[in-house]
């Protein structure tokens, strides 16, 4: 049995500079998301907390797919961003009605 391995061409720098800049972008919207999560957590806002975290997820999820290069995967990201704006929802509900404010 043989296995096949795709030769990909090696990126040129322009390529290179262009996914360092699309990072950096992602990375940057990421951290801004989650500075208003954390506030809106902390003062309870779930809205604002579903909204960053399914936003963060999505982010989290595109870049691990572009990283991966995996295909038909839009029911995992669904799965994932989903799971991370309910998860912070829940999370308030469980922090304000088990342990308090």
């Amino acid at each position: 049995m043989e296995i096949k391995v795709e030769d990909k061409e090696k990126p040129t720098f322009k390529q290179k500079v262009k996914e360092f800049f699309v990072f950096l972008s992602i990375q940057l919207v990421l951290y801004i998301l989650l500075v208003i999560n954390f506030r809106a957590i902390s003062q309870g806002g779930y809205t604002v907390t579903v909204v960053t975290d399914f936003s963060v997820a999505s982010f989290q999820f595109f870049v691990i797919k572009k990283i991966a290069d995996s295909s038909e995967s839009a029911h995992q990201w669904a799965g994932y961003a989903i799971g991370g704006g309910l998860g912070g929802a829940i999370g308030i509900w469980i922090s304000q009605n088990w342990v308090g404010h």
